[in-house]
């Protein structure tokens, strides 16, 4: 048994120990070899357990920071860190005696002493890219403002790997502490071994600084096969006599980093349990690994392993997967540092050093199923390469990177590293940092027009992966350079997966646009589409237009236009683009329980585009579908009911009888009084083509809307003299409408309708000669006739804007009648209000505008029948409008209504 001391060993070995390392070896001498009979019964240990057990030394194996989250001491920890980063900051900007020094000062000593007080002494362990607090976590302290990172390089620079702060120390130490390491962060010039590790320790002691220690012994647990792995590396590589075993260690250039990488994929394969070799082989094997190297090379890799020196219970194969990551992370940084490796250069950089790994790693054998070693198995994956690469950017300091991400080169960077950088800008919460993440992004799409397909590809990709850091740096209107950009360079991309990246991200683009109500935008989107030529090579242009207009989108655009505040001035254009489909939407919204409420905007929609949809609703005027005939009456009668009129008057006779209503009750509301003569005019023209149940509501409105030339059809229709229209209810409703319109040249006509007799009896029933009557005393406007007057003229002014006057004064019951509704379910009601023309009904019967039915209406011991049509619905009931009768039951119902006045 051989145990190797500092006092047997020389410089570079001291060195080791320096590290903070303890080594106990066990060797046995074979053919003048060093062979640790360990290596065998670990990797045959390890072979013994399950799979995932033997890999398990490989997770995790790139270092992430530890999450803060639920874990208190590291909170502390983390927060006792940032005030020694700060205190070291305030050093280097002002004067000793400065108030921020002290204060800062004063800051890391409670937190620290808190801290180390709670733990038992505060280890901290500086590595590449970050700090580590082995007593809580071997990962990285989180960093996300990249604080630890700073100073992790800073302690580096000064020559310090471990930092000790004991339970008890007092302000003065942390004092003397900081300003040694602000001077030999200063005297950078002065000589290697000045920031040496043995360097520190003497200082302290000098300045009799007791409670911290830096660069001092700890006690670690080390894996047997590692400590004689080292004890080899030492036998071979030696220390060269001018060296000092104080001197930093320079970096490497890139063949002499090639050769020590080699070596480590040269030492794995013997490790493996896998390959079942004796412990002759196994030394065999290690010894010529190390004759092929020179001793410079050895030399190199013992150097980097006291700089990177191996965690509690680290596997062997573990620690050089992570010694290997970071001799080439090293290597990066500091040539990029330098300016000689330039950023496009990093990932071929990184690439030529993993596949030399993989070469050395690789061995024959039986027992190999891909024949390479753990570590080479690891370096060949391409995800294990990107996942590297991403961590050289991440750990990069925020000033070389933020001059990556602002020039030309930026395309080069992975995008979980710009995506990372922009999460923390945006977090900031402040303008700046957000300003800065928008000018990197902008950046980083203006490099979609690179001249190497490859970035372009790389850049198409990763804008669409970075969808939520744009709709989060511009929460209102994305900027136009960024749509312009990319229709631009995908009509110049030939590659067709690069083509169909930037396709995705245009139609991303759309959808924000849209979403957000960004109409302008999606319209300049779609303009730009257009405009590029119609052939076979920008056939996928075409149908991304398409894309973006698809359902849920078109469905977004029309619900956007009928909302209930102003109108966009793009949306009209956008949705004129297919006038059928916007029809088709708004013919299905008026399906809706909703859809009499959505009217008038979409009244406001169709006025706004104009001719192609109003034309377009023209024509569906004579389709054979009803329910589109139905919505192109109501929204023609919304929208412009001068185009509804002139339809009218050649679909009129191909219409049932409810469209027929439908049509004619649309254009009586007083919504459309302006257009009231027209309709009058059209009605008189039209009248012998319509529904018998039409009829009386028309010549209503002929009568309401003045129409002189309808005078001598009228007196032919109450003098029951018309071809078709003979009905006595159509007879009454044309004596109304000539006493309405003050027709002198019809009194002889209504004296005798009410007068005349045969014999000892009347010529014409009793409701008929009433309604004669009422007519004429409409016409004499004298005091006895007031009572005539009126039943037809309502108290009340018209309502708004509505010049038309209501048809019948509305007489509300004090009482209210009982009714029957014979619809398709027997139902009763009360008549609340009543007049000539209709009635109000309260009913639990929920009936739909449009429907038939039948009403018996009764007054003491008189029934008064009906066929009524539903024209509107109330929170507890029907209005009706009487659309016939017979002629007994009209004579009562004038009687009711003239008892009631």
């Amino acid at each position: 048994m051989v145990v190797v001391s500092p006092v047997t060993t020389g410089p570079a070995t001291r060195s080791f120990w320096a590290a903070g390392t303890v080594w106990l070896l066990e060797f046995s001498l074979w053919d003048g070899l060093l062979v640790n009979r360990a290596t065998v019964l670990a990797d045959e240990q390890q072979a013994d357990k399950p799979q995932s057990h033997r890999s398990a030394p490989f997770v995790n194996a790139v270092a992430r920071p530890e999450r803060v989250t639920g874990n208190p001491r590291l909170a502390d920890a983390t927060q006792a860190l940032r005030t020694l980063h700060l205190l070291l900051r305030a050093r280097r900007l002002y004067e000793s005696s400065h108030p921020q020094v002290q204060d800062h000062l004063d800051a890391a000593y409670d937190s620290l002493k808190r801290v180390a007080g709670a733990l038992g002494g505060l280890e901290v362990r500086i590595e590449r890219g970050g700090v580590v607090v082995p007593t809580i976590t071997e990962g990285h302290i989180p960093d996300a403002h990249g604080e630890f990172h700073a100073l992790a390089n800073d302690l580096q620079r000064a020559g310090v790997q471990t930092v000790f702060f004991a339970e008890k120390f007092h302000v003065g130490e942390l004092d003397t502490f900081s300003q040694l390491l602000k001077d030999t962060l200063l005297k950078s010039d002065e000589p290697a071994k000045r920031t040496g590790q043995a360097w520190w320790p003497g200082q302290l002691r000098e300045q009799r600084v007791e409670g911290i220690q830096v660069n001092t012994l700890t006690d670690r647990k080390v894996d047997t096969v590692l400590a004689s792995l080292v004890a080899a590396l030492v036998a071979y590589g030696g220390n060269a006599p001018q060296e000092n075993g104080d001197t930093p260690i320079l970096a490497p250039q890139s063949e002499e980093l090639a050769d020590s990488l080699r070596l480590i994929g040269h030492l794995t394969p013997p490790m493996e349990a896998a390959r079942g070799l004796s412990v002759e082989d196994a030394a065999h094997t290690i010894h010529s690994s190390m004759e092929r190297a020179s001793r410079n090379t050895v030399r190199l890799l013992l150097g980097s392993m006291t700089h990177y020196t191996p965690q509690e219970g680290e596997f062997p194969q573990a620690y050089l997967l992570r010694l290997s990551q970071s001799l080439i992370l090293e290597f990066l940084a500091s040539e990029f540092a330098a300016g000689t490796l330039a950023a496009v250069a990093i990932r071929p950089a990184l690439q030529k050093f993993a596949d030399v790994l993989v070469a050395a790693g690789g061995y024959h054998g039986p027992h190999a199923s891909q024949h390479f070693s753990s570590l080479a198995a690891m370096w060949a994956s391409e995800a294990f390469r990107e996942q590297l690469l991403e961590r050289f950017w991440l750990e990069l300091p925020q000033r070389e990177k933020s001059a990556v991400l602002r020039g030309q080169e930026i395309w080069c960077v992975p995008i979980a590293a710009i995506r990372h950088t922009l999460r923390q800008l945006v977090d900031a919460g402040v303008d700046a940092p957000r300003r800065e993440a928008r000018t990197i992004l902008l950046n980083y799409a203006r490099r979609i027009d690179h001249p190497d397909s490859t970035a372009r590809r790389i850049v198409a990709a990763g804008l669409g992966e970075l969808t939520p850091a744009l709709e989060s740096l511009w929460p209102n209107q994305l900027p136009e350079e960024l749509s312009r950009g990319t229709m631009s360079a995908l009509a110049k991309e030939t590659v067709p997966e690069t083509s169909a990246l930037l396709a995705s991200f245009l139609e991303t683009l759309g959808r924000i646009a849209a979403t957000r109500g960004d109409f302008a935008g999606f319209e300049n989107i779609l303009l730009s589409l257009e405009r590029v030529p119609r052939d076979a090579e920008h056939e996928h242009m075409t149908a991304l237009g398409h894309r973006l207009v698809a359902n849920d989108r078109w469905m977004l655009l029309v619900d956007a236009a009928l909302a209930n505040r102003a109108l966009d001035q793009a949306l009209p254009r956008l949705l004129q683009r297919d006038p059928e489909r916007l029809l088709d939407r708004l013919t299905l919204l008026l399906t809706d329980q909703r859809g009499p409420e959505m009217i008038p905007a979409m009244a406001r929609l169709l006025r706004a585009i104009g001719v192609p949809a109003l034309t377009l609703l023209e024509t569906r005027l004579f389709e054979a579908r009803r329910q589109r005939v139905s919505a192109a009456i109501k929204l023609l009668a919304a929208a412009d009911p001068d185009r509804l009129l002139r339809g009218l008057t050649r679909a009129m006779a191909s219409w049932e009888w409810n469209l027929q209503d439908l049509a004619v009750s649309e254009l009586a509301r007083p919504a459309n009084a302006a257009s009231a003569q027209s309709t009058a005019f059209v009605f008189s023209a039209i009248l012998s083509d319509a529904h018998p149940l039409v009829v009386p509501m028309m010549i209503d409105q002929i009568g309401i809307g003045q129409e002189t030339t309808a005078v001598p059809m009228l007196m032919e229709i109450a003098a029951g003299e018309h071809e078709a229209l003979r009905d006595q209810f159509v007879r009454i409703k044309a004596i109304e409408a000539l006493g309405r319109m003050r027709v002198y040249e019809a009194v002889e006509l209504l004296r005798q309708l009410a007068a005349k007799r045969e014999g000892l009896t009347f010529v014409e029933p009793a409701g008929l000669r009433a309604s004669a009557e009422d007519a004429l005393a409409m016409m004499e406007e004298s005091p006895a006739s007031a009572r005539a007057r009126a039943t037809f003229e309502s108290p009340a002014a018209p309502l708004g804007n509505f010049v038309v006057p209501r048809r019948y004064a509305r007489i509300p019951l004090e009482s209210p009648l009982r009714a029957q509704i014979a619809a398709p379910q027997m139902s009763m009601a009360r008549v609340k209000t009543i007049s000539l023309g209709g009635a109000y009904l309260e009913s639990a019967q929920r009936l739909s505008v449009g429907d038939s039915i039948q009403l018996e209406v009764r007054s003491g011991l008189k029934k008064i029948h009906f066929t009524a049509v539903v024209r509107n619905l109330g929170p507890d009931g029907n209005g009706v409008e009487f659309v016939h009768m017979k002629d007994e039951d009209r004579e009562r119902l004038r009687r009711l209504v003239r008892k009631h006045l």
